[in-house]
Formats: structure tokens, sequence, C-alpha cells
């Protein structure tokens, strides 16, 4: 399927001779960078191979144009990120790295990217920049830009140079003392955070940051609505041990944000048992509750990028995600399957990867989730730190469902509705989506909804921040 799409790259690295921040960066960003109304895929390539910027050609297949579009950097590259900094209606792109590599803040000009970097403002001495996530948390109307950086040291009272508000003029400063995240970043000695993300969780109209931790670290930033946040995690609930991938949705249809966690599963050690994902369920006004064991999403290995999608289309997130490492702790996860947890309808999930047609082994880093080819339904691309680099999955379910797909148009400079939330109400109930510019660990979804699905036809009732809508089909 890949070279048949035109991704035809292979990952050259080997696991043996890779750090540890090597073999955990990487990733993907899918997002319509020339607006042409199909998705296009960036993948960060390692030192060895330059990055890609895959262009869709309006039928799920690819043509590489990254030199053409100044974006074929050769470095440890890490979360590629997309979002509108200037407001004028393109994507412009942040891009990490790890072991120091240079990372970058790109502004798109007709489909043209320009390294912005120096006078951008964004300077730090993080050697590790793994995910991002660009948020307009100060409703200004302009995004702003928030950094993961897995292991860096912090003393109280440091920078953590993990928010960073927009100026106005491409340029940003680090806001991270001022929003008071620096307070709980600090407060764990050294950050471990890998993967930073947004969703109004207590439906009081802002966004409230979820950043992803490694090592019991996990944390909750209520919005304050005054351009600072509040520490709220509550660590009888938040109890993920090894949490690194993200994935927000309400996956039971209430009408509120609910929170999958990637994280290791390994029971059978010696020094102390892995007991894997974590599902959080929102009861309303971000009080949560763990969930997982119920629902049955706790094995997913090593689990990293996630995402939450309705890959058939009968109105319920299902819940998908990559995983690999190298042995640990006795147990082999070198060639370990990604997981499909299949939605039941009922609050709980079926995990049936082999039974559709998922079974990628490779060391799985990046997920991304989105329409490819504009006919319907959620189709996958993976990037691997292993021999099968990119893995594209084509979804041909074909069960009759409908489908609802919406397009933005923000007013003012957030032209693409980041943190707009749409609700879809049919005779069977109602949908709620939000639109992010955010991070699945390293890797992004499009900037647009993961598809309102029913079984007949129905009627849109309500959207935050939404100023038109098309739908593309029904």
């Amino acid at each position: 399927m890949v070279e048949d799409a035109g991704l035809d790259r292979e990952f050259s690295a080997a696991l043996t001779e890779m750090t540890e921040p090597e073999l955990f960066s990487g990733g993907l960003a899918a997002v319509d960078y020339d607006a042409d109304g199909d998705i296009d895929l960036y993948v960060v390539g390692g030192a060895s191979e330059p990055n890609r910027l895959y262009e869709n050609q309006g039928d799920g297949t690819f043509l590489d144009v990254a030199e053409a579009a100044g974006l074929d950097f050769l470095h440890l590259g890490c979360g590629p990120t997309f979002g509108d900094v200037d407001g004028d209606g393109d994507l412009d792109l942040f891009i990490g790295a790890v072991e120091g590599d240079p990372y970058y803040v790109l502004e798109n000009r007709d489909g043209v990217f320009f390294d912005v970097t120096d006078r951008s403002g964004v300077v730090f001495g993080a050697e590790n920049t793994v995910s991002a996530a660009f948020f307009d948390y100060d409703v200004d109307g302009l995004l702003d830009l928030f950094l993961a950086h897995w292991g860096a040291r912090r003393r109280e009272g440091d920078d953590t140079e993990t928010v960073w508000r927009n100026n106005g003029n491409f340029t940003f400063t680090e806001f991270s003392v001022a929003t008071r995240v620096a307070d709980g970043l600090t407060a764990l000695g050294v950050d471990r955070s890998f993967t930073p993300s947004f969703a109004d969780i207590d439906a009081d109209g802002d966004g409230d940051l979820l950043m992803v931790a490694d090592f019991n670290k996990t944390q909750v930033y209520l919005n304050n609505g005054d351009g600072t946040f509040a520490d709220v995690t509550d660590r009888d609930v938040f109890v993920d041990q090894a949490g690194m991938g993200s994935a927000i949705g309400d996956y039971d249809n209430d009408g509120d944000m609910d929170w999958f966690v990637t994280s290791i599963y390994n029971l059978d050690v010696d020094e102390g048992t892995y007991f894997g994902n974590r599902l959080y369920r929102n009861w309303g006004s971000a009080v949560f509750e763990d969930v997982t064991d119920a629902a049955g999403v706790a094995d997913g290995g090593w689990g990293w990028a996630t995402c939450f999608a309705d890959f058939d289309n009968d109105g319920h997130l299902d819940l998908f995600h990559v995983n690999g490492w190298i042995r640990y702790r006795g147990k082999n996860f070198t060639a370990d399957q990604v997981r499909f947890f299949h939605a039941q309808g009922d609050g709980t999930f079926r995990e049936r990867a082999t039974e559709v047609g998922l079974e990628d082994k490779g060391q799985g880093r990046g997920l991304a989730c989105f329409d490819a080819e504009r006919d319907g339904d959620i189709d996958i691309v993976i990037t691997n730190n292993s021999e099968d680099h990119i893995v594209y999955y084509r979804n041909d379910t074909a069960n009759g469902n409908h489908y609802l797909g919406v397009k933005l148009a923000g007013a003012g400079e957030n032209r693409y509705g980041v943190g707009a939330k749409i609700t879809v109400t049919t005779a069977s109930g109602s949908q709620v989506r939000e639109i992010r510019a955010g991070n699945n660990y390293v890797s992004q979804n499009p900037l647009e909804p993961r598809r309102l699905t029913w079984s007949y036809c129905g009627r849109m009732v309500g959207s935050r921040y939404l100023t038109g809508c098309r739908p593309t089909s029904c």
C-alpha cells in the first residue's frame, strides 16, 4: 500500500545504535498545507534521511515536494505541528528535535516555508523537544505554542520553556512562569513531558492543558480564563505510570471530553508491574474517573501515539494506537502488534487489530488518522523507527452509514477555528467534536473534526467559534 501511494521511504538507523531520545523521536503531521481540500503528510526522517513533504494528489496518493517547499531538513526532527501563527489563512510549522539538534519555526508563504526561527523569539536550552501544540489559551485571537521537553531538569522559579505566547508579529515570548504552568513542572524536578493537548474539559468555553508525561508525571491544568492555569492533577485518578500518547474525545457521547493515555503494559516483572493504558472518563466539570479495566483497553504493549476516531461510521469513537520498544525487564516489545480497540456502543471496547487487517509490528511512534481519499472513512498512517518507516492503511469499510465533514471559517485571525466545538444531533443522540492543532505523540491529525457519523442524515445544531460550515457528504 505504501509504494502504491508514493510513500516509499525506509528507515536506515539501527535500534541498537540509537540513544534513548532517538528511539522515541520522529513522527509526522497530516494537514492540508496547500489548502487544496485534501490532506498532505509531513514526515521527519531522522539524522540519515531528509524530512519529506508528501503532497496528496487528490486520490490518496502522494508526491514528495519537500525540496521545493523548503522543508527537506536533515536533523533528529520530532513532533512536527502546523498552525496558522500569523492569521493569514495558511498553515505555518514548528518542528522539534532531540539530542540538541536544530528545531525550526517556519512561516508558510504561498506554499513555500521560510525559516524564521532566529527572529521568532523561540529560544531554549532543552535538548529534547518531543511534541507541540498550538492553541489560543488567552483568547486574543492568536495561536500560542506549547512544547514538551522530556528530560529537562528544572528548579523552582525556572522558565520551563513550555508556554510561548504569540505576540502577533510572528514572534513569541516565554510565558511558562506567568501562566503558572511552570509551577507544576518545576515541582517535578525533571520535566518528563511527552505530549501537550488542549480540550475544554470543564465546558466553560476555554481550552485546558492536558500534559501527558512519563514516570507518573502526567498533569492537568485548568484554564482560569485570565491567562493563567491551575494545576488540578488528582494523583488518585491520573495514575498512568509511563504516559506517552494522548487521545481526547467524547467516547461515551455524553457531551464532554474524555481522555485516553497510552502507557506500558507488563504484568510479568519482579520489580513492580506496569498496568498499561488508562481511559479517563469525564463526568462533567473536569471530574474524571479511571474506567480502563471496565472498558477493556489496558493491554497496549508499549504504547505511543494514539487517536480516537469512528472508523466504521457507527456513531461511536474507536481507539487505535501504535507501540514498540526494545526488550525491557524480561519482556520483548520489539515486534508488538498495533492495537485497534473497537467501540461496542456500551462504553466497552474489543481489540480487533488482526481481524480488521491492522497487523503492523514495527517500532511505532507517530500516527495520523484522517480521510486520505475523501471517501468518508478514516485511514491510518504510521511512522515506525524501524525498517518499514511509513505504513499506510486504507480504510475500505462499506456499511452504508453516513458521515458529515465540516470545514470551519473562523472569524478574525483564528482562521481554522482551533478550539471550536461542534455538536450534531440525530434521532440516535448527539455527537461532539473539537478542533485541535495538537498532538497524538510526535504526530498531528488534521485541523478538522474526525467525521461526525450516523446511520441516517441528521441536523447540525451548534458550534462554538463557527462562522461558516460546509457539509461534504450526507
